[in-house]
């Protein structure tokens, strides 16, 4: 698994929540283009923020690791 798979499945878990980029940047208090960044595989986010990206979209931190 790469980044830009853990990525993609943010953004996809993202817009289950029905959440903008913009919104949850502003929940987990980080800059908007850092979760694109995320998303897009180019930064590698630390668990703290992983862990409060999880919480605000309510699912496990597993869930961002799992192929479908």
């Amino acid at each position: 698994m790469e980044l830009k798979d853990v990525g993609l499945t943010l953004a996809k878990k993202r817009i289950q929540a029905n959440m903008s980029a913009y919104e949850l940047s502003l929940r987990i208090e980080k800059d908007a283009t850092y979760i694109h960044k995320f998303e897009n595989g180019k930064v590698n986010a630390t668990l703290k923020t992983i862990f409060k990206i999880c919480e605000v979209l309510e699912i496990e931190p597993v869930d961002l690791f799992k192929t479908e």
